[in-house]
């Protein structure tokens, strides 16, 4: 009883996570940046026209491929069901599903089906990261990653200006360290939350990247997520398009795109 109550507790958190990052987190996030950032450093730096409509420019492109990759990688169905295909070679039969499944489907305790090329359970997108999602949430680490530096360099000018002399140091170790503010006695004020999600955008830069590093590194290898210590398999040209698919140019900038992916199990799968 204890159990099932905290897993529809925990399901109900991952829920409300994703889509309050779909939603409010990431909008935010941009309105934010084009808000309070952007008009700040205008005034200060006396940006041109040409820079600003750049500046803009590449902040929209960010947003549209981290929500676009995220939103596609969310609606996704990855589940065994969508092929409707009879797979009797190499595989093995699910005793939950009651299917035979191909090589490499697994069956997800938290989306209680088995799903195709299974790599993951992500939590940020409550959903299961298998063959016709992966490239979605690869893009996804890619733009976050990009959108995370390129916030970092202009959020640092930007909490800098706002700080005299060695004041944005101390705004940090305040943060890092609560009881600082005891001992300083300064008041809490819109410059620590300032400098708050500066230090997000740092700490966001660098798990994106541990991130990237990891999965691109197992898509390399044609691996897995619990693969990853296992040999390489085929070359690294036919892994990609397992997971970026035929259009793997286009997806790297448009998330949009419909690009069939060629399956290890030598089928292509169409009409996704």
């Amino acid at each position: 009883m204890t159990t099932t109550i905290l897993e529809k507790f925990f399901y109900i958190c991952e829920k409300v996570h994703c889509y309050s990052t779909v939603f409010i987190l990431t909008p935010g996030f941009l309105i934010f940046e084009m808000g309070v950032v952007r008009p700040t450093l205008i005034e200060i730096y006396k940006i041109g026209v040409a820079k600003q409509l750049l500046h803009v420019f590449l902040s929209v492109f960010c947003f549209i491929n981290v929500t676009g990759n995220m939103i596609m990688s969310i609606i996704s169905d990855c589940s065994i069901n969508k092929t409707r295909r009879q797979f009797t070679e190499d595989g093995d039969f699910c005793e939950l599903c009651k299917i035979q499944r191909p090589p490499k489907a697994w069956h997800c305790k938290e989306c209680n089906v088995c799903i195709l090329k299974r790599d993951h359970h992500c939590f940020f997108f409550s959903r299961c990261i298998g063959l016709y999602n992966r490239r979605y949430y690869l893009m996804y680490l890619v733009y976050i990653h990009i959108s995370m530096v390129y916030s970092t360099y202009y959020n640092y000018y930007f909490v800098s200006s706002i700080f005299e002399n060695h004041g944005l140091e101390m705004a940090i170790f305040r943060l890092l360290n609560p009881f600082l503010r005891y001992i300083m006695r300064e008041e809490t004020s819109i410059k620590d939350i300032y400098v708050f999600f500066f230090l997000l955008n740092v700490g966001i830069a660098i798990w994106s990247a541990i991130l990237l590093s990891f999965h691109m590194r197992n898509v390399f290898r044609g691996l897995t997520a619990h693969e990853y210590r296992e040999p390489s398999k085929s070359n690294w040209k036919e892994n990609l398009l397992s997971v970026f698919g035929t259009k793997w140019y286009i997806t790297l900038i448009w998330p949009f795109v419909d690009s069939p992916v060629i399956d290890d199990t030598d089928f292509i799968v169409k009409n996704r």
